[in-house]
């Protein structure tokens, strides 16, 4: 919830920046994927607020698209 509030329930998508009140349709998202590092996994600095659909659509094909690689 505090990257929800500290990126003022923003989609921080380039492109998006749609704001969102109903927080069911947010996502507290990692920007570097943690791989089960826990710091990274817990640090706020590597989190960002993303409205569910950029997180479901652009975000998960981004990633897809580094794990070819």
């Amino acid at each position: 919830m505090s990257v929800l509030i500290r990126d003022r329930f923003t989609c921080q998508m380039i492109g998006c920046g749609r704001i969102e009140p109903n927080t069911s349709l947010l996502v507290a998202d990692h920007k570097l994927q943690h791989h089960g590092d826990e710091a990274l996994f817990w640090d706020e600095n590597n989190l960002q607020c993303l409205c569910k659909t950029c997180h479901d659509k652009l975000k998960q094909k981004q990633e897809r698209a580094q794990a070819r690689w």
